[in-house]
């Protein structure tokens, strides 16, 4: 089988190396004219890591990643604790370490792409359409290069031409609050290994280590969609003046030109992610809101089990249904409770917020053992070997 990955992200790559892992011919293609991400960081817990093991690029991942060591909320703009967690703990228990990684998006995506060989993704190449013709799935660019395959993968995010030209135009859903990001160098007060998340009133803020004594930080705020500010660096300082140190030192200390802004967006879930020859995988399939950390682990999860389902030969609208049959329900769910938390987490009421957080503590002990330890307890499954050549 040769199947064309649309899409050279955290998904696309990861599909990359699962299927030459099963043994088929893969094709990649990205529109951007090189391999690159936005400066901001990403968590991989440890159902990710296990399905980064799966398809071969586990260590790979682990050397450009620090560990989790102590995870915290806290409430009242960041002045009060509600909850800690110790990640020995968490690591103790499901007897897997590290329990959550922590890693810049671009050196996530350097590591991946160096499991794969040299130059293999075909970069500068924008699809703009697929067409469905019996046996083949033909992939058109932008440039007018076209090629076809036995099946194609939609790795191409949340507003993917693959999931457009197969599904149909289909607009993501706002979530009603937009979202800051930046990297700056790690203050002293804040521990190699943290992973925090502040909460106020409509306002959030995390604080995530990084490798190279740095920090990966967001900041949201409820906001209508599409917004801008002249000066985004400003605008979200001030947003967030009075808060506990160190936000407003991360925020300063991050170049201006760095600082990114992008709404929050999902879609609810839905079983559409195949057509024909055609399948979606992570943010084209199922976009989330980033609140359980679980958006990038699950396109991982998603790479895995599709090879499983495409090794070898076999009707493939059977697999490829049998695959969305597998992931739906447990993606549903995860995007379905990420939704319920960002909004939680972005209520403004005087009253509401101090009922919710008064209430913090109990009610992230219950998330944090029903909801986030339950998703990071998942296992893809290690993948069969490849069929020998010529083998039916």
């Amino acid at each position: 089988m040769r199947a064309i990955v649309v899409g050279a992200g955290i998904g696309g790559l990861s599909a990359a190396l699962a299927l030459r892992r099963v043994g088929v011919e893969v094709t990649l293609y990205e529109r951007a004219p090189e391999l690159t991400e936005v400066g901001a960081g990403i968590s991989l817990w440890a159902n990710a890591l296990r399905a980064l093991d799966h398809i071969g690029a586990g260590p790979a991942v682990r050397a450009v990643a620090m560990p989790m060591r102590r995870s915290e909320f806290r409430v009242g703009d960041g002045y009060r604790v509600a909850a800690s967690y110790p990640a020995a703990a968490f690591e103790e228990r499901f007897g897997v370490s590290p329990f959550v990684a922590l890693v810049h998006r671009a050196e996530l995506i350097a590591a991946l792409a160096g499991c794969l060989p040299a130059g293999f993704a075909r970069c500068g190449h924008e699809c703009v359409g697929v067409e469905l013709h019996g046996g083949r799935a033909l992939v058109l660019f932008k440039s007018g290069h076209a090629d076809a395959a036995d099946a194609v993968v939609g790795a191409d995010g949340i507003r993917s031409a693959v999931r457009a030209s197969v599904l149909g135009p289909d607009e993501p859903r706002y979530a009603g609050y937009t979202c800051w990001r930046g990297v700056c160098p790690r203050p002293a007060a804040v521990a190699p290994g943290y992973v925090g998340e502040w909460w106020g009133r409509g306002r959030r803020f995390g604080i995530t280590t990084l490798t190279g004594d740095r920090v990966y930080w967001w900041a949201t705020k409820n906001e209508p969609a599409g917004g801008r500010a002249g000066d985004e660096p400003g605008y979200v300082s001030e947003a967030f003046r009075g808060w506990a140190d160190p936000v407003s030192e991360l925020i300063a200390t991050t170049p201006p030109e760095r600082v990114i802004r992008n709404d929050i967006l999902d879609r609810p879930p839905s079983r559409a992610w195949a057509s024909g020859r055609a399948v979606l995988i992570g943010d084209a399939a199922h976009p989330t809101t980033p609140n359980l950390g679980q958006g990038g682990c699950m396109a991982i999860e998603d790479a895995a089990v599709l090879a499983r389902w495409l090794r070898g030969d076999g009707d493939l609208a059977h697999n490829l249904a049998a695959f969305v049959a597998e992931r739906f329900p447990r993606t549903a769910d995860i995007t379905k409770a990420s939704w319920r938390f960002g909004r939680i987490g972005q209520w403004d009421g005087r009253l509401s917020c101090w009922v919710r957080d008064g209430l913090f503590g109990l009610a992230v002990r219950r998330v944090g053992s029903q909801g986030l330890l339950r998703y990071a307890t998942y296992d893809p499954g290690p993948l069969p070997a490849a069929p020998p050549p010529g083998a039916s």
